[in-house]
């Protein structure tokens, strides 16, 4: 036998890790930008445009009625500090629930007038209900995008 045929080639091993990649670095998907978030937020919450899930209905609904907790808790005895506080955040809550009931409306695919009904006693009970209950659309609508 000749040793020129025994001969076997072999490539250099290369760690990949320190070879140049061809694609540039990426962020994960997960990671997000929390400055856009919370201007996006503090617009959404004042907007009447786009759709609210159940999550944020709830939220948002709670989040205003702890706000006049403490003019509820103080009755017929309210301190002049509560009661400027409660006249000072009563106009833009007020603003804040309207738009939180239209965008619940447009994520059930409905008008934002729908929300009108809230208007009549004992309808508003049912549509309380079904605002705060039902599972809107999971595809997109003629209101925006899906949130979900």
């Amino acid at each position: 036998m000749s040793k020129s045929s025994d001969k076997v080639t072999t490539s250099p091993v290369v760690n990949p890790s320190l070879q140049p990649s061809a694609q540039p670095s990426q962020q994960p998907n997960n990671v997000v930008d929390s400055s856009s978030n919370e201007s996006s937020f503090w617009k959404s919450l004042f907007s009447f445009n786009g759709r609210n899930r159940r999550t944020r209905y709830w939220l948002t609904m709670i989040c205003m009625n702890l706000l006049f907790l403490p003019a509820n808790v103080s009755g017929d005895n309210m301190s002049e500090g509560v009661a400027v506080f409660t006249l000072l955040i009563f106009i833009p809550a007020v603003w804040i629930l309207l738009a939180n009931v239209v965008k619940r409306c447009h994520d059930l695919g409905k008008s934002g007038f729908f929300g009108l009904l809230m208007l009549i006693p004992l309808v508003n009970i049912i549509i309380g209900i079904y605002l705060a209950f039902f599972q809107g659309d999971l595809d997109d609508n003629e209101y925006g995008p899906s949130p979900y």
